[in-house]
């Protein structure tokens, strides 16, 4: 798919979005991102895509209500004609030890992760298939952003895993219903960027567990995001880990 004039929406941008929609504008698209809280950051990134000769556009929303989801697609494709992609990328990933682990938490991480992109995937894929389709024979594309260890859990974060594997079978499912006008397909990123707050140890632990020795940053994500969307229009119900080859479960050959 020729991104050039093409209407992008992007759910998050702090980090990796943020890198995405500037990729996205020196291509030729216009970009639509959401925000809940981070509504500063948000504009910013919108102009700086301004910046670049192309239409940007922020949407506060909270995705997790089917209204505002509906509400925010219904904005985009008023104000910019459209919505030809959606990269489902806003998510929060939040420490949960089962001892301390409450119904709250349980409700947020679901509603954070999988609520959200569903409502916003379900809004989109309806507006897209009642739009034509592009050069490709195709009306439109869905990436979402899970998590490679929804396939190997680790310890303290059961809510959020059970949400982005719902998540994942959201996008196989959706790959069917949606055929052969709209592809969906999944990143499962491993870390990108380590959080601040993150102690050194377990820094040294990720690293000793990942074959590739380092952690990622966003233009690993952007560009298997890129390829998806302009690179091929062969791929749905895929799910594609960039995890460095943590997921192999590695273990350095001094502590074996």
């Amino acid at each position: 798919m020729n991104l050039d004039g093409k209407v992008v929406l992007i759910t998050g941008g702090r980090r990796v979005g943020s890198e995405l929609a500037l990729l996205l504008a020196d291509r030729g698209a216009r970009v639509a991102l959401t925000y809940h809280t981070s509504r500063d950051k948000i504009e910013r990134t919108v102009a700086e895509v301004e910046s670049r000769g192309v239409p940007g556009l922020a949407v506060a929303a909270d995705l997790a209500n089917p209204v505002e989801a509906y509400r925010a697609v219904d904005h985009v494709v008023a104000r910019l004609g459209r919505i030809d992609a959606l990269v489902n990328m806003a998510s929060i990933f939040q420490r949960t030890p089962f001892d301390s682990l409450t119904p709250a938490d349980f409700d947020a991480m679901i509603a954070a992760n999988l609520a959200a992109p569903y409502h916003v995937a379900v809004a989109a894929a309806r507006r897209m298939l009642a739009q034509s389709a592009n050069e490709a024979g195709l009306k439109g594309k869905i990436v979402n952003i899970g998590d490679w260890s929804t396939e190997r859990p680790y310890k303290n974060y059961l809510p959020y895993l059970v949400a982005k594997g719902g998540l994942t079978t959201m996008t196989l499912a959706l790959a069917v219903e949606l055929a052969p006008d709209v592809t969906v397909t999944m990143i499962q990123p491993g870390t990108i960027d380590p959080p601040p707050d993150q102690s050194p140890a377990q820094k040294a632990a990720v690293l000793a567990t990942t074959p590739l020795g380092r952690v990622g940053n966003p233009a690993d994500v952007n560009r298997l995001i890129l390829y998806l969307l302009e690179g091929t229009d062969y791929a749905t119900g895929a799910c594609y880990r960039v995890d460095g080859g943590r997921f192999l479960g590695f273990i350095p050959a001094s502590d074996a």
